[in-house]
């Protein structure tokens, strides 16, 4: 796709960015306000709940200290053998000491402003404290909080209805005794919803399940919350909500503009950056004029002109600024431009004719190797005379190692299982006949697995590693044990494992992270390795011709010795006579 500014000079461009940066500042000041406001309303509202949830908190402590009082009080023997007796007698000779109970609870709290008994028909067994009208509803089949109408000096209060069981029958047939009502002062509420303002004309308000106001932060307010629920749906009061176990609600209410009024110093500073910055910018234009854009135009044109005015024209410098070192090296480049023909002329010559000397040497040494076939036919007249002389061990190691080498130089770089496994036990016999029988050779190679291609010469490097390197310096026999066999259906596994004296921990080290420095870089460079050569090789033509299906592991035997794995695809990824 073509750069829609490839034809916009540079002074245009910079216009075009600034008008850019401009654009994106004023919506970057928009944005960030718009952040900052909403910032703060979250960290006010996250304050606000946490006011709220203290405040919750306060008043389930209290509600729970209300529901101690009132089961110590009515699960009381007394106020127990009152409400079980059916005689008329016997409850007037009690009430001075129900009374007597009544009066200790309105002492223990002083929001307690009256308490009323009923019995189990509903009738007014007993009061105390304030004269209130009895309630509506004279049974209750669980503890309830409600709101009442304000008393005689105006006061609001709440009522809380709790039943009275017998305790003395089961408690799962619930044997209702009568109610209990407990007329309470809001004044406490008010005074702990009060001290939870979270800004100066912020509200607090408890209301009941009815959303009627109990009390709030300012006193008690016999409104219904319409203009708290105008609030919720508007953008100028930030409405939160938390509901009480008993039903009630604590609802805060928070003007948003008394949040937000400590932000516009922060929009002032903000307008005051944005001009200056907008100021800076005007000087840079100007700068980036008359200090670059001028001197880059001149070095232009005498670069466009060079062509015309000749190899000796040089950039006239009046400069001493970057451009002035730039225009001094483009001078200097243009001295060095003629030296450096003359120098590639030269070193073309030198590299021609070190060229010739090379191909001369290689044609050297071709003419100076052995013939193959000269190796084979002395092979066989030593062989031939040694049977000739009767002895059959040299003959046969003979005739092993004629094989071994023929097999080692055949051009294929493919063969069977079945022929690689012949050439291993080959030099197998060489090994027996060397060691006189202190090292034994086994292969375990699966049937299946015989006629399979495989890369020739792939196992021996390995098997020789475990023979010099293992096997050799070993006090007693040992045993090298090749085996091979599938895994998965498409892989082959071949295992190198013998009983030596293995790998000392830190020869062992380096190998493993040659392995792994060689499959993460490719770098298969064995000049460091010593005894790892052998391993390195198979590694390296494994990966050549097999890629990242294949894998080579070496880790220490179970006892003592070494066991390298090497796993490969069954089937050759490259078609043979490319690999050959």
């Amino acid at each position: 796709m073509r750069n829609p500014f490839h034809n916009v000079g540079l002074f245009r461009q910079l216009v075009y960015l600034i008008g850019v940066t401009f654009i994106i500042v004023l919506v970057s000041f928009a944005v960030s306000n718009k952040i900052a406001e909403r910032t703060v309303e979250k960290q006010v509202a996250d304050s606000a709940d946490k006011i709220v949830l203290q405040v919750e908190e306060t008043l389930a402590n209290f509600f729970k200290d209300m529901d101690g009082i009132s089961y110590s009080l009515l699960y009381s023997t007394v106020l127990q053998n009152y409400l079980s007796s059916d005689d008329p007698l016997t409850k007037i000779l009690m009430n001075p000491e129900i009374i007597a109970e009544f009066s200790s609870t309105l002492a223990l709290k002083e929001e307690v402003m009256g308490i009323q008994l009923y019995d189990r028909e509903g009738e007014l067994a007993t009061s105390i404290g304030k004269p209130f009208a009895p309630v509506q509803q004279r049974s209750a089949d669980e503890i309830k909080y409600e709101l009442g109408s304000s008393d005689q000096a105006g006061r609001t209060f709440y009522t809380i209805s709790v039943p009275v069981y017998n305790l003395q029958n089961n408690r799962v047939l619930k044997d209702y005794r009568g109610m209990c009502v407990f007329y309470m002062d809001v004044k406490n509420f008010t005074s702990v919803l009060g001290k939870s303002k979270l800004t100066e004309h912020s509200r607090l308000f408890l209301t009941d399940d009815r959303d009627r106001i109990i009390t709030g932060s300012d006193g008690p307010d016999p409104r219904m919350l319409a203009d708290v629920d105008q609030h919720s749906s508007g953008k100028t009061y930030i409405v939160l909500s938390r509901t009480l176990a008993n039903g009630w609600n604590i609802v805060s209410d928070i003007p948003r503009a008394e949040l937000l009024s400590e932000l516009d110093l922060v929009k002032r500073l903000n307008v005051v950056a944005y001009a200056v910055i907008s100021l800076v910018f005007l000087l840079f234009l100007l700068l980036f004029y008359f200090q670059l854009l001028r001197p880059v135009r001149a070095l232009l044109d005498f670069v466009n002109s060079y062509a015309r005015r000749g190899g000796q024209a040089r950039f006239h410098n009046s400069y001493h600024n970057e451009i002035g070192v730039l225009g001094t090296s483009i001078n200097h480049m243009l001295d060095s431009i003629v030296q450096l023909g003359n120098d590639v002329q030269n070193a073309q010559r030198r590299m021609y004719e070190s060229e010739l000397d090379r191909k001369q040497m290689e044609i050297t040494a071709y003419r100076n190797q052995i013939n193959p076939h000269f190796l084979y036919n002395t092979l066989e007249s030593i062989r031939a005379l040694s049977l000739y002389h009767k002895v059959g061990d040299i003959a046969e190691i003979t005739s092993s190692l004629s094989r071994l080498f023929r097999y080692s130089v055949k051009g294929d770089n493919f063969v069977t299982v079945r022929e690689e496994i012949a050439h291993m036990q080959e030099y197998a016999r060489i090994i027996d006949f060397r060691f006189r029988g202190k090292i034994t050779i086994r292969f375990e190679v699966e049937e299946s697995l015989t006629e399979v291609r495989t890369l020739k010469l792939l196992l021996q490097p390995l098997v020789e590693n475990a023979v010099f390197h293992g096997l050799e310096r070993k006090i007693g026999p040992g045993t090298v044990t090749v085996t091979l066999h599938s895994v998965h259906s498409d892989f082959i596994r071949a295992v190198v494992a013998d009983d030596g004296i293995g790998f000392r921990e830190d020869k062992l080290e380096q190998l493993q992270a040659f392995l792994l420095h060689a499959e993460l870089t490719g770098d298969h460079r064995t000049e460091l390795l010593g005894s790892g050569i052998g391993l390195a090789n198979s590694f390296r033509r494994l990966k050549l011709f097999y890629g990242g299906q294949a894998a080579l592991k070496i880790e220490a035997g179970p006892v003592q010795g070494t066991i390298v794995t090497l796993d490969f695809p069954i089937h050759i990824p490259l078609d043979e006579t490319e690999a050959d």
